[in-house]
């Protein structure tokens, strides 16, 4: 009988075993499966940046990359090239030059792609800063973003309008400083012979400046901070013109610039 029980008892202690084993691998299993869910973007590179192939320019600010596999529309963050492909509006003064920098520098080229805040806009596109080679580190030297960032490349060549929305700002204040250092050269959207030359070939349908396209199609219902006061100003007040672009950063919704740290204009 003690044998038996003896017998027993063995076989009960193997049972626990087996089970304490599977156990493991089932967690094991569901482990992997979930992070490789997970990783589509961040197993591809490091922990700052994704390396993606470009698949097709769309416009001088946005393209079509893919990710281990996978088809992605970029927006690159803190710039805003003139309009080309817009369903109800015209092509803007330098938007085909712009669009055509883009497909010449980018077309069929590996990219690295570095985040700021937002993963992706109202659209669906992934908002990112672009680099044509891979960055150092997460927090760059100027000298490094002038070089390799594509972003920089376009304003810093007058191909796109430096364009802070909150909270996408990490190098707003460099992209300002290289806008003005295109708009003193007279450089691509800023030379006022070009776009006189646009103007004049275009005479059959009302043209508008970029930079006033740029702020009435853009940013002319959106809340508008001032990055010096921070100070906000709504839509239609007195003071919304005031401030000027070079210190002016947008924001969606009166909370978001409150959340920013920005207090509400009196006017």
């Amino acid at each position: 009988m003690r044998l038996t029980n003896d017998r027993l008892e063995k076989i009960d202690t193997r049972k626990e075993k087996n089970i304490k084993i599977l156990f493991t691998f089932i967690i094991l299993f569901i482990s992997i499966t979930f992070l490789a869910g997970c990783s589509d973007l961040s197993s591809s590179s490091s922990d700052f940046y994704e390396t993606a192939k470009v698949t097709k320019v769309v416009d001088g600010d946005t393209i079509n990359v893919q990710i281990n596999g996978k088809d992605y529309k970029v927006r690159m963050i803190g710039v805003d090239t003139p309009e080309t492909v817009h369903p109800s509006k015209p092509v803007q003064f330098y938007g085909r030059e712009a669009s055509d920098y883009t497909k010449k520098n980018l077309t069929d080229k590996t990219v690295y792609l570095q985040k700021d805040v937002s993963d992706t806009d109202k659209y669906g596109r992934l908002l990112r800063y672009v680099w044509t080679a891979a960055p150092s580190s997460d927090n760059p030297s100027e000298e490094e973003i002038i070089e390799s960032m594509y972003n920089a490349n376009l304003v810093k060549n007058g191909y796109a309008h430096a364009y802070t929305y909150q909270p996408n700002s990490r190098y707003s204040d460099l992209f300002s400083k290289l806008q003005s250092s295109a708009r003193e050269k007279n450089i691509g959207l800023w030379n006022p012979d070009l776009e006189k030359k646009f103007n004049n070939g275009n005479s059959g349908e009302k043209n508008i400046s970029t930079n006033e396209k740029k702020s009435s199609d853009t940013t002319s219902n959106k809340i508008k901070g001032n990055k010096k006061s921070k100070i906000y100003h709504l839509p239609g007040s007195k003071t919304y013109s005031q401030v000027s672009e070079k210190n002016a950063v947008y924001f969606e919704t009166e909370q978001d610039a409150i959340d920013a740290g920005y207090k509400k204009s009196g006017n």
